[in-house]
């Protein structure tokens, strides 16, 4: 139900800056406002990928201010600006939304690296690299098995509870 939103929310509120959370706060719907927490946590978890630091960092040493506040689909987006340690930096995120429910953020890195010619938003055109969703087996087609098939680790694989079971603490 709905009351998993504003648990969500209290235990994640304490990985967002002040004002992030007043503008994730700011959307009119539960659901926009989880739309907003997740185009923030993509654009936080692609900075921490481009420095190559661990989820271990202090997520309130970065702030995103998004911009704009809605993205279209089909559009890639360079406006939002980050503030490491309330100080502004210069890198440059590319923002796009695939669909409804999926954001993407690319940390590109500082602008000096890309010229200040490019444009704030532009279309996804033919030519540029574009996003292409895959299934399971898309993803498996083209693997290879690195070890023989072993019917009876299966078996036991599949005999297995879905979920755990508490140990008796007498059985050790």
């Amino acid at each position: 139900g709905s009351s998993s939103i504003p648990n969500f929310f209290r235990i994640m509120k304490r990985q967002f800056t002040e004002t992030e959370w007043g503008v994730i706060k700011s959307m009119s719907s539960e659901w926009m406002q989880l739309d907003m927490f997740h185009r923030h946590w993509a654009l936080k978890e692609s900075f921490l990928k481009a420095v190559g630091v661990g989820i271990g960092f202090n997520l309130q040493r970065i702030e995103f201010n998004v911009s704009p506040l809605q993205l279209e689909i089909g559009k890639v987006y360079k406006e939002t600006e980050m503030l490491l340690d309330g100080e502004k930096e210069d890198w440059t995120f590319e923002e796009t939304r695939l669909d409804d429910h999926h954001h993407v953020a690319v940390a590109l890195g500082k602008q000096e690296r890309f010229g200040q010619n490019h444009s704030s938003v532009c279309s996804m055109e033919p030519n540029q690299p574009q996003f292409t969703l895959l299934t399971f087996e898309d993803l498996v087609a083209s693997g290879i098995s690195i070890t023989p098939e072993d019917s009876a680790c299966w078996d036991n694989f599949c005999s297995k509870q879905e979920s755990p079971v508490k140990q008796n603490s007498h059985s050790r």
